[in-house]
């Protein structure tokens, strides 16, 4: 075919191609750089949508601004609960842009916990035994209740100490210690997910006899969880399935113990004249029964 033949009419424009010039060009309202494109390649802020905000406008920014959100996040933990360490390696490696933040998602499903958990008033404690004295009972609820509304931000708090053993026991995957950060957070995340997806149990059983078997319900499962989602970010180095679940298991058991630990010695701190008067008391009805119990012949 000769060049001749070949005139501005026949040559086809590449749908992109066209697009990057559908726009005159102007200054970006955010960093001034000049745009004739949508979108700033400076600063990433639509360049050609950018107006005074009225009433009209409102609707549409809450749904767009809600649609965005939701997106992400729903894309994250649907994609965390199915294959948690494909979506962290991947993540890890680059591919982000439709996963939501996971400190922002961390302290998104915390906060909601919270938020629930203390409108709901879930009493996680069984009726009381009337042979426990009172003040005894007291130190029993107060220490609880310190547990269960700050046990998820104990959680929070304790993602620099699971990112130290997954740094330790992951290692094999060649992990560094903000990339076990990161991996801690997007688990330690969808643990408290499934707390929230719980609470309507916990909230049935609370105060009942049954609320020690309704919580082992939950536990079981995030202990199972964790475990495979740590172990399953070895995937990749070829060790085999019961060397990875050791690993995810020991990574996430220390640093449970861990968080415990402390939440129990803070808890102590933070009430112990209520646990001293209980521990008096305590010795006091012990002192009393022995008193009345007849000594054998």
């Amino acid at each position: 075919m000769s060049s001749a033949s070949l005139s501005p009419e026949s040559v086809a424009v590449h749908p992109a191609a066209a697009s990057l010039h559908e726009h005159p060009a102007q200054a970006c309202l955010n960093c001034g750089q000049p745009v004739d494109i949508r979108f700033c390649g400076q600063c990433g802020q639509d360049a050609h949508h950018t107006h005074r905000f009225t009433m009209a406008d409102m609707p549409h920014d809450v749904l767009h601004s809600i649609w965005h959100i939701d997106k992400g996040i729903l894309y994250t933990l649907r994609t965390m609960v199915r294959r948690p360490g494909r979506t962290i390696r991947e993540y890890l490696a680059g591919k982000r842009v439709d996963h939501f933040r996971p400190l922002a998602l961390l302290f998104m499903i915390t906060g909601l916990y919270a938020l629930l958990s203390s409108v709901l008033h879930i009493q996680v404690l069984p009726p009381r035994d009337p042979t426990v004295p009172e003040a005894v009972w007291q130190m029993q609820q107060a220490s609880t209740g310190f547990m269960m509304k700050y046990l998820s931000w104990f959680y929070v708090a304790s993602v620099p100490i699971w990112a130290l053993f997954a740094r330790w026991f992951l290692r094999r995957g060649g992990y560094n210690y903000a990339e076990c950060l990161i991996i801690a957070a997007f688990i330690t995340a969808i643990m408290n997910f499934f707390a929230v997806l719980y609470l309507p149990v916990t909230y049935c059983y609370s105060g009942t006899p049954q609320i020690g078997t309704a919580s082992l319900g939950l536990m079981l499962p995030v202990f199972g969880y964790a475990t495979w989602a740590y172990g399953s970010l070895l995937k990749h180095t070829g060790m085999g399935l019961a060397g990875r679940l050791w690993r995810g298991f020991m990574t996430y058991m220390l640093g449970y113990i861990t968080c415990i630990v402390v939440v129990i010695v803070i808890t102590y701190a933070l009430n112990w004249t209520t646990f001293k008067r209980a521990m008096q008391q305590q010795m006091q009805q012990q002192a009393k029964t022995a008193k009345v119990t007849p000594r054998p012949e």
